[in-house]
């Protein structure tokens, strides 16, 4: 698949998959009370709110998917025989010994959030928003689902959706690291 169908197709599914969970949250709560939405819940946020921050959101991550496909070239190391965490490391930090700092500093080579940000968002977002919406689907029709529902189905969605976002941060940084791995072949 091409650069440009692989941009057209996941701009798509992320449209079509936001679409989905707003519209089926609206079939099953038009008034937004019960919802489980960050926005809603802590902001007391009502449709118009929700509406432009998907919105906002879809068209950000349009640009990033844009950039991560179409522009960003990886910088690479020159040290041959880096692990994965020491390749990370490295593209964040510019050295091969700062993995850790990754979960409580910002880097400080910024160039790489961005398309990682793409990768991992947008694909958590396409895959989280076709369960959350089949999930809502299902609590317009059916009793039992909603029984259950009740008794902790949203934190299983909630441990979905970070097991979703894990693994499209490993997927990415092992697709960078193959890349990396096959240009040292090549030299």
């Amino acid at each position: 698949m091409s650069k440009t169908q692989q941009f057209l197709t996941l701009s798509l599914l992320l449209l079509i998959s936001r679409f989905y969970d707003v519209y089926t949250t609206y079939l099953y709560i038009p008034d937004l009370k019960g919802e489980t939405n960050i926005l809603v819940r802590y902001f007391g946020a009502g449709w118009t709110a929700v509406i432009l921050v998907q919105t906002a959101l879809v068209l950000l991550l349009i640009y990033a998917l844009y950039h991560y496909l179409f522009r960003f070239k990886a910088v690479q190391p020159e040290q041959p025989g880096l692990s994965l965490k020491e390749y990370v490391s490295y593209l964040h930090f510019g050295n091969t010994h700062s993995f850790a700092r990754l979960f409580y500093a910002l880097p400080t080579r910024r160039k790489v959030l961005l398309p990682a940000l793409a990768y991992v968002a947008s694909g958590t977002l396409i895959v989280s928003g076709f369960i959350v919406g089949s999930s809502t689907s299902l609590l317009l029709c059916s009793e039992l689902y909603r029984a259950l529902y009740r008794m902790g189905i949203p934190y299983l969605l909630y441990g979905i959706i970070v097991s979703l976002a894990v693994y499209f941060s490993t997927r990415f940084y092992r697709q960078l690291y193959a890349e990396h791995l096959c240009k040292r072949k090549e030299e």
